[in-house]
C-alpha cells in the first residue's frame, strides 16, 4: 500500500512539473500557409534544386521575427534551409504534408498538418508569430567602502556569450544602482587610488533590491599638502585647494604645484608609500617683482599702497609685485591724492602726484558736487555716477538695524568728504566695452559683470583711467555703507533703499539662483541701485575685524595690509541678513566667483 501510494505522489508530481513547465514557455503558431501560385522560384534556374530522384525541391518561404532561431522536420523527407534577405527558403522534397517546427525556449509545434501534399517546383509562404519574451529584471545596488566618488563599475552575463559592460559610476553617496535581466554576473569595480574589486552574484528575485557591498583597499596614502601663501595647489595638474588640501594619493612619484597671480610657480615631487599617511610643506611661489617710485609736489608726503604705509615721497619702493595697485599720497594741510599704477617685472614705475592744499584745501563735509549725476562714454557704452555729498554718520551695526556679527560692532562715527559712486554695479556691456572680454558666468549686456576678483577690478579701473583720463577706483568700505545708507538723505532703512527686502533687491528667495538686469529694483534715496542684492561688491579695504572701528574717524581706508579684501550688498546667493547695509564679509584679493563683481567711485 506504501509503496503504491509513493508512486502515485511521484506520477502526480512529474505531472504537475510538466503542467508548469508547459505553461511558463512562450509559444509561437503558423499563422497562415499556402501555395503561391505566381512565384516560380521553385523552377527558376537561379534558385532551382534537384533531389535525389531527379524531382524538383517545392520552397516554402517562410517570414517571421528571429528566423534563425526556428528549426524544421518533415520527417522522412529530406529537406534545406537558406537565408534571404527576411526570409527563410526552406527547400522540401514533394509530398511532404507533415512539419514539426521548433524554437529554442518556446513550446514545440509537433506535426503541423500543412492540409496540403507538397508538390514539386512549386512556391509555398508560412508566416510564423511568435509570443514576445517576458524579462525579468531586478534592481541592483553596487556601495563602495570606503564612499568612493566615480568608481566605474562594470558588469558581464554569464552564459550568454555577453561582453563586459559599463553598469555607472558611483556618486556622491559612493553608490550606483539600475535594474538588470535576471541571471548570474561577474563584476569589477575600478577607483583612482585603489585596488580593482572584483565579484559575483544571481538574480532571480523581482521584489528585492540586490545590495552589492564592495571593499576597496587604497594602493595610496593620506597625504596633506599645505604651503604658507595665497597659493593654489595642483597635483599632477590638477588643481586641488587653495593653501592647504588633504586626500588619497596613489602609490608613487607626484608632480606638485603651488600657483599664485603675479608670482612664479613653484614645483616640486613627492613619493608616496602605501599607508603611509604624512604632512608635506610645500615651497611658496616666488614673487615677481618690479620697482615703484613714488615723488609728490610738496615733498615728504606719506606714502599708502594698497593700504600698506611705504614712508614718504621721495621713494623707490622695491620688491612690488607686479600688477594693479591703488596708491594714496597725504600730507597735513593738503588734500590726498589717489591713483592706480600698474607694476611690471623687473621694471621702474614712476608716479608723480601734485597735492593740493592752503586755500585750495577741500574739508570733508564742506565741499559741494553738483546735484546731476555726471555721465561718461568709453567705446560707446554709457555710464552714471552719482554725487554723494560728504558728511558724518553712524557706521555699523546701528541700534535699528542690530546684529549679532561682531565684525560689524561696535557702532563708531565717521566723517566722509563728497565724491561720486556708481549709480549701478558694473555691467557687462561696460567690462566688454573696457577690457574686450566677457569673464561672467550668465551673459547678458545690463547684467552686472560677476567672476571678477579684486585684481581683475584693478585692471580694469587702470584701462577705464587710460581710456577717460579720469581717477576711477573702487569705494572704500565707509563710502560704500554711507551711500547705501543714503548718505545725507538716508532715512535709516535696513536695506538699500527700503524695508521690504523683495522690493529692493534680488537676493536667494526671489533670484531663481542667478544675477538680474541691474536698476530692475527699487533705487535708494540716492538714485543707487542695487546696493542690496544681486552681486556682492568690492571694496578698496584690506579686512580686519579688530581694526574695522579703530581705524581714522575721517576718511577711513582700512587696515594697511591684510590678506582678504571687503566685500559689501550681499548677493543673489543670499539671505536677507547678509543684504542689510552694514553687512560685511571677505574674500581674498584672486577670488573669482558668480556672485562677485563692483561699483565705481570716482573723487574730484
Amino acid at each position: 500500500m506504501h509503496r503504491v501510494k509513493h508512486i502515485f505522489i511521484m506520477t502526480w508530481f512529474l505531472f504537475f512539473a510538466g503542467i508548469v513547465s508547459a505553461f511558463g514557455q512562450l509559444k509561437f503558431h503558423v499563422a497562415s500557409f499556402g501555395e503561391d501560385q505566381f512565384d516560380l522560384a521553385a523552377r527558376d534556374e537561379r534558385f532551382k534544386k534537384i533531389d535525389g530522384s531527379g524531382s524538383l525541391y517545392a520552397i516554402i518561404k517562410v517570414s517571421g521575427d528571429d528566423l534563425k532561431e526556428y528549426n524544421f522536420n518533415f520527417g522522412n523527407m529530406n529537406h534545406l534551409v537558406e537565408s534571404h534577405e527576411d526570409q527563410l527558403w526552406v527547400y522540401v522534397q514533394k509530398n511532404a504534408k507533415h512539419v514539426t517546427i521548433t524554437r529554442s525556449g518556446y513550446t514545440p509545434l509537433r506535426n503541423y498538418d500543412l492540409r496540403t501534399t507538397i508538390e514539386a517546383g512549386k512556391t509555398y509562404v508560412m508566416q510564423l508569430s511568435a509570443q514576445d519574451p517576458v524579462i525579468y529584471t531586478q534592481m541592483v545596488m553596487f556601495q563602495t567602502e570606503p564612499k568612493v566618488v566615480g568608481a566605474m563599475v562594470t558588469v558581464q552575463r554569464e552564459g550568454d556569450g555577453s561582453t563586459k559592460e559599463l553598469f555607472g559610476a558611483t556618486g556622491a553617496t559612493g553608490g550606483v544602482a539600475k535594474s538588470l535581466e535576471f541571471g548570474t554576473y561577474t563584476y569589477e569595480v575600478m577607483a583612482e587610488n585603489y585596488y580593482p574589486s572584483e565579484g559575483r552574484f544571481t538574480l532571480n528575485n523581482q521584489a528585492e533590491t540586490h545590495q552589492e557591498k564592495v571593499m576597496l583597499r587604497s594602493n595610496g596614502a593620506n597625504i596633506t599638502l599645505s604651503v604658507d601663501a595665497e597659493a593654489e595647489i595642483y597635483v599632477n595638474n590638477n588643481k586641488v585647494g587653495l593653501r592647504t588640501w588633504t586626500g588619497l594619493l596613489k602609490s608613487g612619484v607626484h608632480q606638485v604645484e603651488c600657483r599664485q597671480q603675479n608670482h612664479k610657480t613653484s614645483s616640486q615631487t613627492i613619493t608616496v608609500t602605501e599607508g603611509e599617511d604624512r604632512t608635506v610643506t610645500l615651497t611658496p611661489p616666488t614673487p615677481i617683482t618690479g620697482v615703484l617710485a613714488v615723488t609728490s609736489e610738496p615733498l615728504g608726503a606719506a606714502i599708502m599702497v594698497d593700504g600698506k604705509d611705504y614712508g614718504v615721497t621721495p621713494r623707490n619702493i622695491t620688491g612690488m609685485i607686479i600688477g594693479q595697485h591703488a596708491v594714496m599720497l597725504s600730507l597735513d594741510g593738503y588734500n590726498d591724492e589717489q591713483t592706480t599704477v600698474e607694476v611690471k617685472e623687473n621694471e621702474t614705475t614712476d608716479i608723480s602726484l601734485t597735492l593740493m592744499g592752503g586755500a585750495n584745501k577741500i574739508t570733508t563735509a564742506v565741499r559741494s558736487l553738483p546735484k546731476e549725476n555726471k555721465t561718461f562714454t568709453v567705446n560707446g557704452v554709457s555710464f552714471a555716477m552719482v554725487p554723494v555729498v560728504g558728511g558724518e554718520f553712524q557706521m555699523g551695526a546701528t541700534q535699528e538695524q542690530s546684529s549679532l556679527l561682531e565684525n560689524v560692532a561696535p557702532i563708531h562715527s565717521v566723517t566722509l568728504g563728497s565724491y561720486y559712486i556708481g549709480q549701478t554695479e558694473v555691467t557687462q556691456t561696460l567690462w566688454k566695452a573696457v577690457m574686450g572680454s566677457n569673464p561672467s558666468r550668465w551673459k547678458g549686456d545690463n547684467l552686472p559683470v560677476e567672476q571678477v576678483s579684486w585684481e581683475d577690478c584693478q585692471t580694469f579701473i587702470a584701462k577705464l583711467n587710460q581710456l577717460t583720463g579720469k581717477k576711477f577706483r573702487l569705494p572704500t568700505e565707509a563710502e560704500w555703507e554711507y551711500a547705501a545708507r543714503g548718505g545725507k538723505q538716508s532715512t535709516g532703512y535696513e536695506y538699500s533703499g527700503g524695508i521690504s527686502l523683495d522690493d529692493v533687491a534680488w537676493h536667494k528667495d526671489n533670484s531663481g539662483k542667478k544675477t538680474h538686469p541691474v536698476a530692475t529694483k527699487k533705487a535708494n534715496e540716492l538714485g543707487l541701485y542695487d546696493m542690496s542684492g544681486n552681486v556682492w561688491e568690492w571694496c578698496m579695504d584690506w579686512y580686519d575685524k579688530d581694526s574695522y572701528y579703530s581705524s581714522p574717524d575721517s576718511n577711513p581706508t582700512g587696515p594697511s595690509s591684510g590678506l582678504r579684501r571687503v566685500v559689501r550688498g550681499g548677493s543673489w546667493y543670499d539671505n536677507g541678513w547678509s543684504c542689510r547695509v552694514f553687512e560685511r564679509f571677505n574674500y581674498t584679493p584672486s577670488n573669482r566667483d558668480d556672485y562677485l563683481g563692483f561699483r565705481l567711485a570716482l573723487s574730484e
